[in-house]
């Protein structure tokens, strides 16, 4: 039996279902954790029956990380934007920072380390097709957290070129902390002035 459509047609049918397993996806991921996020478990809260979900996305999967893309693009053009001002680098690394913090504390953060650690791009070994998209998606979100690693990088390495790989670290560990923080309810404000304050420390300002 073919599903009833919600919609005036076929496709809009499709494009608000899909929207609607995304948004159910991750309501289960920010608040029960990867683990509780399966076909059953998004079916139940969408209304719909189990194997219905397979009509709109290829796997649980790809619903993960569909959730994350609809964050990525927004935070990638910040960074870019921070980086692209014609501003000395420790200021674009201050900026850089600043924005990270603020993205923690509009998307939250702990959430979305959960689902990275989940096993994202696993994809079906028995079907190449979703598999190689999936692998694609997986890619663009790893390669989101490894190009602000390089940035961070590369700003230090013309702040402080001899320590710039240590305060690198330093500064990943700071920005985890302050991540942490903000998850754990702090004030985002108080949390970014202390963040700033050590980060001013390392570059001895």
């Amino acid at each position: 039996m073919s599903p009833k459509i919600l919609a005036p047609s076929v496709k809009e049918h499709h494009s608000m279902m899909f929207a609607k397993l995304v948004d159910c996806a991750e309501e289960i991921l920010r608040g029960d954790g990867p683990a509780a996020l399966t076909a059953g478990a998004v079916a139940s809260r969408a209304g719909i029956a189990r194997n219905s979900v397979y009509r709109y996305v290829e796997s649980i999967d790809d619903l993960r990380l569909l959730v994350l893309e609809r964050y990525i693009p927004g935070w990638q053009h910040r960074l870019d934007a921070a980086l692209e001002v014609d501003a000395e680098p420790y200021e674009q690394l201050r900026t850089l920072v600043e924005i990270t913090l603020d993205i923690g504390a509009e998307a939250g953060h702990q959430w979305l380390i959960d689902v990275v650690k989940a096993g994202l791009g696993r994809g079906k070994k028995d079907a190449a097709p979703s598999g190689t998209e999936i692998q694609a998606r997986s890619d663009a979100v790893l390669n989101f957290h490894r190009e602000l690693g390089r940035s961070i990088v590369g700003l230090w390495r013309k702040v402080t070129p001899d320590d710039a790989v240590v305060n690198a670290q330093m500064t990943r560990s700071i920005l985890d902390a302050g991540l942490k923080l903000l998850d754990q309810g702090h004030s985002a404000d108080e949390v970014k002035a202390r963040t700033l304050a050590l980060l001013d420390t390392l570059a001895g300002r």
